[in-house]
This record gives C-alpha cells, structure tokens and sequence, in this order.
C-alpha cells in the first residue's frame, strides 16, 4: 500500500466536501443558487470515489500491511524532539470500510435531496445553505473517522455535533425544529462532556493522544515515563469514552434527542440515522478496542446499555403512528443491537451491522420521505393508506428496505442481525435472548409500518394530490435497495469482513479468548450450532411479519380492541413511557427555576449592593449640580452671598 496514495486520497476525501460547501454558498452570490446542489454532488461523490479507492488499497495490501499512519503537518509542538499534536490520519481496514459506508451513502443522500427540497421545481428557502450543511456534515464525518489521535478525532465528534444542529433545526422559523435541534445540542454536550474528559484523562496517564502510541503503551502496561498503569485507570477511561458515545449514538439515557430530530428534512434524517453521526460512537469504541476489552466489567456495562436500548425503542415503535418516529426509534434500537455486539467482543459483527443497516436504513427513511413528498408533508400512517398503486416504485424499493430490516432471509440484516445474536447467545443466555425478542419486535413494527402505509383500501387526504416521485427521488432508492438486499453477502461464505477487520480489532477477538479460557468455555461446532439459531430467528421474522399482516391487513379492528384491552399499557408505550416528561420535571424545570433564581439574585441583590454603593457618589453630584443652573443672577446672588459671609466672619474675629 502507497502512503503517497493513501495520503492523497485521504485529503481529497476531506477537501472535496469541504470546497463543495464553499463553492454552494458562493453560487448564491452569482444569483446560481438554484444549482447549489451540484459542487456538494460533485465534492461528496469524488469522496466516495476515493474511500473506493482506499477501500481497493488496502484490500490489495498484505495483511500486516494494511495499516498506514500519515502525518499531514504538525500542529501544535513543544520545542522538543516529539510534537504534542499531529494533524494526521489512520488508514486501516475499519476506517476504510466506514469511510465508504459514511461516503457512498451520503452521496445518495444529496442526489435525492435535489428534488426533495424543490417544491413545482423551485427551490425552497436557504436551498443553498441547505448543501452546503451537508457537505460539511460528510466533511465533519470523514475527519472524525481518518483521524489518527484523540484530538483530532475530538474536533471531529463536535463537529458532527454542530452540523447536526444546523441540520436538525433547518426549518429554524418553525418552533418545534428549533426546539428539537437545541435538544439535540444539549443533550450531546452531557455525553461529549464525559468524552473530553476521557481524552484528558488519556493525555495525563500516557503523555501524547496518537492511537498508536496510546494502544501500543496499553498493551505493555505502562503509562508515562515507562510507570505501571493505576489500577482502575483503563476501566475510568473506557466509561468516561463511553459517555461520549451513549450521546451521540443515542443509547440509553441519552437516546431522547434522536426521535425529536425527525423535525428536519428527511435527506437529514437519513443522514444521520443511517451512516454518519449516529454511527460514530459504535466506530469510537471499535477503535479504541485496546481501552474497552482491558475491563471486562466495562464491556459487560457495555452489552446491557446495547440491549436495553434495543428492547426499551422496540417496545415505543411497536405503537407509533407517524412512519419517521417508528423509523427514528428504529434506528435507536438497531444501535443498540450494534452496542450489544460490541460489549459480547463482537466488534466485526457490530461493525458489519453497521454497514448494512446503512443501506437499509437510509432506503427506509427516504422511502418516507417520498411517501411525505406525495402526501404533501403528511406522514401520519392513520391519515393515509393503499399507497401501494399510487406509488408503486416508493413501495417495492421500501418493502425491500423493511425486509432487510425484519431480518427477512438472505436480505443484508438478516446476516448481520444473526451474527450479533449468535454472539449475545455465546456470552451471556438472557443477553441472547433479549436480542431475540427484539428482533421479533423489529419484523412486527417494520411490516406493521408498511401494511398500514401502502395495503388495504386506498385512503389520501383530501386536497392531496398525490404522485410517484421523480427520477432524483427514485434512483438513489433504487441504489440504496440493492445494497439493503446483497450489502450481507459480503459476509460469506465464512466471516471475511471479520478476517478484514482483524488488524483494527484484534483486541476484541484476544480479549475475547482468554476470557473463555479463563472460565473454561468452548464454543459449540456443528450444523445446528452454526445455523440452528439463524433458521429459528429467519422463521420468526416470517411468524412477526404474519401477524403484522394479519392485525393490520385481516384484522384491522384488532389493535383497537387490544388497546382497549390494556389502556395503561397502550397509553405507556405511546408517549415513549413518559421519559421526556419525566426529563423535563427533573431536569429541565429545576435548571431553569435555579436560572430565574439566579437572575433575581443578580438583578435585585447584586444589583442593591451596587445601587447602595454608588448612592452617596450620586446623591453629592445631585446637590452639587444643583449650583450650575445656567443662569446669571443665580451666580451673582451666590458670589454676593459668599462675599458677605466672608465680611463677616472677619468681622467676628
């Protein structure tokens, strides 16, 4: 592998997003904005084209060979023989796959935003800024995943933070976008808090902040000047990092954020559910594989918050009425299958999860959000349904995102979702098991979503007129539909996306081992230890998609029955078991009452004390000022007023 190449193409992966931002907004000036959106096509496409060509390099490399540190400039030095900070970059088999994934993905994005941010073929308002906010998210997301040190992967994260925010409150004259991307913010600065401090915790124990001098020191056992690490000191680090990525990949109790940002245009939705934001704290805790895996309590804390969040967003989408809210906390629960991955030492399955859930991911949100295009903004499934003839192509290339979501066999998340699964079953019987109903709960939801949107008789709302999409719309469906179908055949036969992560995660795998050496496990080998559990999970996608078909297409008088069967339940699950009022009672109303209390402090004590400080100042330039009025007889009645005091009192003496 060239570094010469690898060096070039990593920043052109970075410059051409960034210079098609520029040259977006720069169009506006020239009265071109209506053709913003070809510099970000252009830019974010060649960065595809070029993570493919990274991709081909390191796949071509020898596999000790498949791992290139360059250093683009040193940024910040210490007079010293060794800089503090490097701007540089780590080319590895984790990084290229992600920089493909988070490229190839984003390109289709930005095609099928051109007519989804058109209304009568003009263009909505701020259409420029629009694009040029997405090519800065893509730009924000490949420097988070190229980085080669802790800093650099820091400017990253809150990078992606704030193109999300600018993204996610788009519509900034509407209340609710403004709100949702305030939450956004603030909700990640809690996680992103604990991150920088894991970062500085990591600079104070080893002395620099490069992944290869800090997993290099970790595999020795030392810290600083050649110390032994404090005991414990890993296990802080590791959950300090874990903060970070709770926040950003929106994992139990920071997941609140993430359904609100439905509130932006559907190409963000996509975006960001589907390939960039959401996905950097799975591809952080890959990274740091060395940091996590030295604790095994930390990776067990790691597998619960993965499950938990998967079952917690399944069980509030099993009863949501609007398409992008089920799609939102699917996308909550599937990170939480890829989090469940990660704590059972699966690194290359939840990384492999992550690869297809893009694809099918993205299909689903942009298929609904052609569905919205049609309905003109509406997105209620209660409001509309029979779509199926009116918009035949949105229907099929989304039914053939929600088969891949389900688990439906030999589709891409039938693979991946397996592997996870099989994993959890491994480690630990009611980890497996909560991955089960789960993905039970996932077929249910997702057919559920797509019997009451296009099957049964034809329902629009009135005044709509609706119609299929158009070819922007349309082809990157199309694109998106065949990697939700084929993306998980990358995986076999055998496990080669594992083999080609092996050098970025071989932690997980070595840690992995000598955890069941240690407790006398062996991993069962045969025909149904190997396929047993997928052929059981496979038939019950296909049981879950037939009572979704059954509920929701045969028997659509049911769910309203069951509901009224178990009210509290119904009424739990549908307002998202109360979490974000629960949030708002503990956290928001006592921060802004201390807030208020706070400003009445200021304004009537503090500003008391310095009301009574300057009072004497005041009050003696009042009387003083009291002597120059302006007039002349004034004057002349006070001199001849001091002169007879001063006659007299030298009279008197």
């Amino acid at each position: 592998m060239s570094e010469n190449n690898i060096h070039d193409c990593s920043m052109l992966i970075l410059l051409l997003p960034l210079l098609g931002a520029v040259v977006a907004i720069v169009l506006r000036q020239f009265r071109l904005g209506d053709h913003s959106h070809w510099p970000v096509i252009f830019g974010v496409g060649g960065a595809a084209f070029f993570a493919l060509n990274i991709l081909w390099m390191v796949l071509g490399a020898e596999v000790g060979q498949r791992s290139v540190q360059s250093v683009i400039y040193t940024w910040i030095s210490t007079g010293a023989a060794s800089s503090w900070f490097n701007f540089e970059f780590l080319v590895d088999p984790l990084s290229a796959m992600m920089l493909v994934t988070v490229t190839f993905v984003s390109t289709l994005v930005v095609i099928y935003a051109r007519d989804y941010m058109r209304h009568d073929d003009h263009p909505e308002r701020g259409y420029e800024r629009f694009f040029a906010f997405l090519a800065l998210f893509v730009f924000s997301m490949c420097t988070l995943v190229l980085a080669g040190n802790f800093l650099l992967l820091y400017m990253g994260w809150e990078l992606v933070g704030l193109c999300s925010y600018l993204l996610i409150g788009f519509y900034y004259n509407k209340p609710s976008a403004a709100a949702a991307a305030k939450k956004a913010f603030l909700v990640n600065r809690i996680g992103d808090f604990g991150f920088g401090l894991g970062i500085l915790l990591i600079y104070w124990t080893f002395g620099c902040l490069d992944y290869a001098s800090v997993f290099h020191m970790i595999e020795e056992g030392v810290a600083a000047g050649g110390q032994a690490l404090p005991e414990g000191r890993l296990a802080m680090i590791a959950l300090l990092l874990l903060c970070g990525a709770v926040g950003k990949s929106a994992q139990l109790p920071l997941y609140v954020w993430l359904p609100d940002a439905m509130e932006g245009p559907t190409p963000v939705s996509a975006l960001i559910h589907a390939a960039t934001m959401v996905t950097a704290g799975v591809y952080m805790v890959a990274r740091c594989g060395a940091i996590f895996t030295a604790s095994p309590a930390v990776m067990t804390v790691v597998a619960i918050i993965g499950a938990a969040t998967a079952l917690f967003a399944a069980t509030i989408a099993l009863v949501q009425n609007d398409m992008k809210r089920v799609l939102a906390y699917s996308t909550v629960s599937q990170l939480g299958y890829m989090f469940l991955g990660l704590g059972v030492y699966a690194a290359g399955s939840a990384v492999f999860h992550l690869f297809t859930h893009a694809f099918f991911k993205a299909l689903l949100f942009l298929s609904a959000g052609s569905v919205m295009h049609a309905m003109g903004g509406i997105i209620d499934m209660r409001k509309f349904g029979g779509l199926r003839k009116v918009l035949p192509w949105t229907y099929r290339f989304c039914l053939l995102g929600a088969l891949a979501l389900a688990g439906f066999p030999f589709f891409s998340g039938f693979f991946s979702k397996d592997e996870i699964i099989h994993h959890a079953f491994n480690q630990n019987f009611w980890l497996g098991m909560v991955g089960s109903v789960t993905a039970v709960m996932t077929a249910f939801y997702t057919f559920r979503m797509i019997f009451m949107t296009f099957h049964g008789p034809e329902r629009i709302p009135e005044g709509v007129h609706a119609h299929e999409s158009g070819k922007w719309i349309l082809f990157p469906l199309g694109v998106l539909s065949i990697g939700a179908v084929f993306a998980g055949l990358v995986q076999v036969p055998g496990e080669k996306v594992n083999h080609f992560l092996e050098p970025a995660i071989h932690q997980f795998h070595a840690a992995h081992g000598l955890l069941l050496g240690a407790a006398g496990h062996a991993v069962a080998h045969g025909f149904w230890a190997e396929y047993g559990l997928m052929i059981i999970s496979g038939g019950l996608a296909i049981l879950a998609i037939g009572v979704a078909y059954l509920l929701h297409v045969r028997w659509e008088w049911l769910p309203g029955l069951l509901a009224d069967v178990a009210p509290k339940t119904h009424r739990v699950l549908y307002n998202k078991y109360y979490v974000d009022e629960a949030y708002d009672a503990a956290v928001v109303k006592p921060l802004r009452k201390s807030g208020r209390i706070c400003f009445g402090i200021d304004q009537y004590f503090v500003d008391g004390l310095v009301f009574m400080v300057t009072a004497v100042p005041r009050l003696l330039g009042a009387m003083l000022r009291s002597l120059q009025g302006g007039a002349m007889q004034s004057y002349g009645l006070t001199m001849v007023t001091g002169l007879a005091i001063i006659v007299l009192l030298v009279l008197l003496a």
